[in-house]
């Protein structure tokens, strides 16, 4: 091995170090909880290098985000795969979702934070990215899109494709109602999948007191989604 490779390949071990400190303490701490000192102590290096790798705590977090969100689009795409009609397709894409929740909550809990109204998530003007600038912790500066937040966005698109294709797809095979909207439908059921992440107390105490537990709560609502936009033949 020439010294380059070496060099390239202990570069990388580092950023994956980095990143694994950084899931560790995102993960299980608030976003605004977490400085770029904490990530260093986590992971031994000095502040000044991980600055080498990240430019601010808030690429970082999109890089864990980004993390979370692969997973999440592997698992959909592998279940979708094993569907042979439209409707089933559609079921698939929202158990893996729901599977994704279930296993994987810490991830949704920072994907959801992702989306809220702490950072600019749209395309930046001048005017938003110095805004962003000044809400960034310990004086950092935003980097405007980032690679990770591109590649996140993509993502996201790339399953809002793969529900309406196979919305879509339903449609032609017979399985799902022709007056069904396939982008209209994507977007409520990704409205839907959302809300289901994040069932409020009182209503799973609801819920609980009718013998329903999360898991049969969500296999109930994807029957009831199901009855909505199959397609019923005489």
């Amino acid at each position: 091995m020439s010294i380059q490779d070496r060099r390239e390949r202990e570069k990388e071990q580092r950023r994956n170090d980095i990143l694994k400190a950084a899931e560790k303490l995102f993960l299980s701490r608030e976003y605004d909880n977490v400085s770029m000192n904490d990530i260093a102590r986590e992971v031994e290096l000095s502040k000044a290098t991980i600055y080498l790798y990240f430019e601010n705590k808030e690429e970082l977090f999109f890089a864990i985000v980004l993390q979370g969100t692969e997973i999440l689009n592997s698992m959909i795409r592998n279940a979708v795969k094993k569907a042979k009609t439209g409707i089933d397709k559609v079921s698939k894409f929202r158990m893996a979702y729901h599977e994704f929740n279930r296993d994987y909550a810490d991830y949704i809990r920072i994907y959801n934070y992702f989306q809220s109204r702490r950072f600019e998530l749209a395309y930046n003007t001048p005017d938003t990215s110095r805004e962003r600038s000044k809400s960034l912790s310990g004086g950092e500066k935003s980097s405007g899109t980032s690679e990770y937040l591109k590649k996140i966005h993509g993502l996201r698109g790339e399953r809002f494709s793969i529900m309406c294709n196979s919305v879509q797809e339903g449609i032609s095979d017979g399985t799902i109602r022709p007056d069904v909207n396939p982008a209209e439908a994507a977007v409520l059921l990704s409205s839907i999948s959302k809300s289901m992440s994040d069932i409020p107390p009182d209503h799973e105490k609801l819920l609980e007191k009718q013998g329903i537990d999360r898991e049969k709560f969500v296999l109930d609502v994807e029957d009831l989604i199901r009855h909505m936009i199959m397609s019923y033949h005489p």
